[in-house]
């Protein structure tokens, strides 16, 4: 999933976790949110030998709605604008992997066991 602009409400990060994918264990940063906008998205998914596209028109802005909406990504790179709800300088670009997360975003995160995920074969 890519897009010009990213916004999460109300994120939570839910630390790294291993998911099993027809390609095997990949390790993903797992965060939920209360809600998700993203300007010009382009989404490419592996399904059987195709890679399906959701894409928005250029310029447009989706949203993602839910109780709590999960995202499990292998690096997210963006500009922190806040974090426990005091406001940051824009200037803070934040890249973000499993082997790169920072001791201080981890410490908010503390224990989650029995989260995992999975991919199956059509």
């Amino acid at each position: 999933m890519k897009g010009s602009r990213l916004e999460l409400r109300d994120v939570v990060f839910g630390g790294v976790m291993t998911v099993h994918t027809a390609a095997g264990p990949q390790r993903v940063l797992k965060f939920s949110a209360a809600g998700v906008t993203i300007r010009d998205l382009k989404t490419a998914v592996p399904v059987g030998p195709q890679i399906r596209h959701i894409d928005g028109a250029p310029g447009s802005t989706s949203t993602l709605r839910g109780d709590r909406i999960a995202r499990y990504v292998e690096s997210l790179t963006g500009t922190l604008s806040g974090a426990e709800g005091i406001p940051l300088p824009p200037a803070l670009r934040l890249p973000l992997t499993p082997d790169t997360v920072p001791e201080w975003l981890y410490d908010t995160v503390g224990i989650v066991p029995g989260i995992h995920g999975h991919g199956t074969n059509p």
